[in-house]
């Protein structure tokens, strides 16, 4: 393990709303999505290479500022959870830390490893994710590198926030910030405005399954794909039945493959597997649900695969698509139907809940434009990531810097990552863990 980067916390302050939150909209009504889901925070770091036009106190002035008129139409984020109904919305506001950190940033960028980055959040999220009531909705830490270089890490309580409403939020602050502050960086300062109305599409029930959270010791792993071994391993799962899979569908099959590969190895034996996989429902709600739309609109669609080693790459394609398409004839009628984020079969609930099951949770970002978004002046970020410290078997796919390639985090117990990150059919496609600096522009890091 890497050693975390030594931190020095210089200030801890409560960012509240410029404008105080009518009285009318205190009493904010969460959904059934809402409730379902992982009661947690979700850490988004974004890294950003030295501007030596913007010093340190600059920006930092320049982030609170931004941050408080943000939150001034993002205002259940500056509340806090009453209950499994509601977030009082009373303007407490968010947790902002400024820290500075005893290295540089190329030290993380040439081996990124989430290790390095444990105290880069602005409480101890290593230890502890869960967000409790009467926690703040956001919390966020901006960390200065010896170099100039900048960490923002912005924790969100998922009660709240998906990563729709994750790239809604930042790309509203990113442009009041350069608004505010006339600073060089994207041309596009069009207004965001969120838009609250999930309570309206999915009612809060007062009998709901929420989301199970485990914390168990595990170990995460990047992997690069680069564009053309991407559309080789399209080409490879191609068949009859599926013959233009996605980018997201190929490395969501080949990671599976060898995640259970890697169990297998581990137990000596094969079990049976669910794959399960996030899909935003703004657009298949009924009616559909705007693309501003703040707050949780995410399902997940369930594959299964049976206990055979002879599966292919193809076969588990197919599984996919299968359920991506039973998903949309009724997956959503199911969800609320039965108040329950995942829907496991029949026939292996039982080995579901005796733990006697391979279970795989894929969430795809690829098509979250994070990088565009999230320049608040002084440069798109050179790298973001979404740490991970204590969900095992959780695969996070994100869109690379470059446009170009996919970033793919996962992460299993120490024992099935052991035979993973060696597996020779994923090492024909992925890159494991390659440099930042070899696909960037990497000046005064």
């Amino acid at each position: 393990m890497e050693r975390a980067l030594e931190v020095l916390v210089r200030a801890r302050e409560s960012i509240k709303p410029a404008n105080p939150t009518p009285e009318h909209l205190r009493n904010f009504k969460l959904s059934l999505m809402d409730q379902i889901t992982f009661p947690v925070y979700v850490s988004t770091i974004f890294l950003y290479k030295a501007d030596g036009n913007v010093k340190a106190d600059q920006i930092s002035q320049c982030l609170k500022l931004s941050l408080s008129k943000t939150l001034t139409k993002f205002y259940p984020l500056a509340g806090r959870v009453k209950d499994d109904f509601s977030i009082e919305s009373n303007d407490e506001g968010a947790e902002y830390v400024e820290a500075l950190a005893n290295g540089f940033l190329f030290e993380y960028l040439q081996k990124p490893d989430q290790n390095l980055l444990r105290d880069f959040h602005p409480f101890n999220y290593v230890e502890s994710p869960a967000a409790s009531n009467g926690c703040p909705m956001l919390r966020v830490q901006a960390t200065f590198f010896k170099c100039g270089g900048l960490a923002i890490t912005v924790c969100t309580c998922h009660k709240l926030i998906d990563g729709a409403s994750l790239r809604i939020f930042v790309d509203s602050w990113a442009t009041t910030a350069r608004a505010d502050n006339q600073l060089s960086g994207s041309s596009n300062n069009k207004e965001v405005t969120p838009r609250f109305v999930t309570s309206t599409i999915f009612p809060a029930s007062e009998s709901f399954v929420a989301a199970p959270s485990h914390i168990s010791p595990v170990k995460a792993n990047r992997f690069v794909f680069d564009a053309k071994k991407i559309d080789e391993l399209k080409a490879k799962v191609a068949s009859p039945t599926v013959p233009r899979p996605t980018r997201v569908e190929a490395l969501t099959a080949l990671i599976w493959k060898c995640a259970r590969a890697a169990s297998r190895s581990n137990l000596g034996y094969s079990r049976p597997s669910l794959s399960v996989q996030a899909i935003d429902v703004r657009a298949v709600a009924e009616p559909p649900l705007p693309d501003n739309s703040v707050g949780n609109s995410v399902a997940y669609l369930t594959a299964q695969a049976s206990e055979k080693e002879t599966e292919t790459l193809q076969d588990l394609v197919c599984s996919l698509r299968k359920a991506k398409a039973e998903f949309r004839r009724n997956g959503l009628k199911t969800l609320l139907k039965n108040k329950s984020i995942f829907d496991i079969p029949e026939s292996i609930k039982d080995k579901f809940e005796k733990d006697e099951i391979d279970f795989y949770t894929f969430s795809s970002l690829v098509n979250f434009p994070y990088y565009e978004v999230a320049d608040f002046g002084w440069g798109k970020p050179v790298h973001m990531t979404m740490p991970n410290y204590w969900v095992s078997n959780l695969i996070i796919i994100m869109a690379a810097n470059d446009a170009k390639g996919i970033e793919v985090w996962v992460t299993l117990s120490p024992e099935d990552m052991a035979f993973f990150e060696g597996d020779e059919e994923l090492l024909a496609f992925a890159t494991r863990n390659p440099s930042v600096l070899e696909y960037t522009n990497t000046k005064k890091l």
